[in-house]
């Protein structure tokens, strides 16, 4: 059978893009290897800027709504930053995958579960898809399976920039607040997020450390006990545009399997729709030249994680200094981020200042200085 657009993966990158392109007139088919909805290792939050690209009816799907975030150092206490108004929302990400896909069938894409994406190759101008439950055809594909992408990995892409998070779930209430913690590994964090009536509580970091040992150790220290086993999974990210994949004449690619996620805190969700949404421009006002559209239409997000990138080298490397920048407000600034009020690079730009008071107080304290005017308590602000 012949389709416009084959998408390979009902994750919220690929059910974006089918269901912006069905949206346009075109005729898709869009592949899942399980069959939804299925279990999905993810903190399940949702920045809040994501909500004007969203089909109606997902406010049906969350579970929390974040107001106000706790910020702490080394897994001891925390400073709290409320917001006026919510910032992100917390929903549990195997209803949320189904019911985008459901959304995109009622748009009137063809929807194939439990069918496995094998390979591709060029048959008569077209694209001959081969999956486990037979061969379709196409003008072009889009990939949109994840981390452990086959689409990419046929076109010859590796990961070289990537995340390990771990997971676990347990009693407990925050309501409408997360806790992130700095300082318990190496290029990364801690994170505590409501999950209902439940908990998530995980680790992320680049570095190379054992985060099993290191997550038991968070856990015994915020007093939190297992209520299930550990999961882990890959969070792959860009900060310089050579990072990104973006695909190969027709063969195109779009969320986690493209790499774009954020740096800083691994947020992928809101990249995931974006660029489903940007590819399917693409395709529709371009198809002879999709693919230097789509790098075109991409330049402000891949902008955006290039200063994330900024932010996070910096971050990680001073630890304690990011712990007393984001309790000095950094953090109401990442809210405005969050809304989608706000850029990376204008707080990396602005963020200057203030880092480099905060090095030299540190510098000038550890070599035994004194307090003076100068290193006097002010607050951040970035307007």
């Amino acid at each position: 059978m012949n389709y416009d657009v084959v998408v390979v993966g009902g994750g919220p990158a690929g059910s974006s893009c089918a269901f912006y392109l069905s949206q346009k007139g075109l005729k898709v088919l869009l592949l899942e290897k399980n069959k939804l909805p299925r279990f999905k290792l993810c903190a399940g939050c949702l920045s809040r800027r994501v909500e004007k690209l969203l089909p109606k009816g997902w406010e049906g799907l969350v579970l929390n709504r974040v107001n106000s975030g706790i910020l702490g150092y080394m897994g001891n206490g925390g400073v709290e930053t409320p917001s006026n108004e919510t910032v992100a929302y917390i929903v549990d990400r195997p209803q949320f995958d189904a019911s985008f896909a459901r959304c995109a069938q009622e748009k009137g894409v063809q929807f194939l579960e439990e069918t496995e994406f094998l390979s591709f190759e060029k048959s008569l101008g077209k694209y001959k898809v081969y999956t486990s439950r037979g061969a379709f055809f196409a003008d072009f594909i889009v990939g949109a399976d994840g981390f452990h992408s086959k689409v990419s990995k046929v076109l010859g892409f590796k990961k070289s920039k990537f995340f390990r998070a771990l997971e676990f779930f347990t009693t407990g209430e925050l309501k409408d607040k997360v806790i992130i913690d700095i300082g318990i590994v190496e290029k990364g964090y801690a994170w505590i997020f409501p999950k209902g009536h439940m908990l998530s509580v995980g680790l992320a970091s680049a570095g190379k450390e054992n985060l099993l040992s290191l997550l038991k150790a968070y856990a015994e220290r915020r007093n939190l006990k297992y209520k299930t086993r550990v999961y882990g999974w890959h969070i792959p990210y860009a900060e310089s545009e050579k990072d990104v994949h973006y695909g190969s004449e027709r063969v195109l690619l779009v969320g986690d399997a493209a790499n774009l996620a954020d740096p800083l805190l691994g947020e992928g969700i809101y990249y995931a729709v974006l660029s489903g949404l940007l590819l399917s421009e693409a395709i529709e006002k371009e198809p002879s030249k999709a693919i230097k559209l789509y790098r075109n239409l991409l330049r402000d997000i891949v902008s955006e994680l290039v200063y994330a990138g900024k932010i996070a080298r910096v971050a990680y490397r001073f630890q304690r200094i990011a712990y007393s920048m984001g309790k000095g407000g950094f953090l109401r600034s990442y809210y405005g981020i969050l809304k989608g009020e706000r850029k990376y690079k204008n707080v990396y730009t602005k963020g200057w200042f203030y880092f480099l008071r905060e090095f030299i107080k540190e510098t000038y304290y550890n070599i035994g200085g004194k307090k003076d005017g100068f290193f006097r308590k002010r607050p951040i602000t970035l307007e």
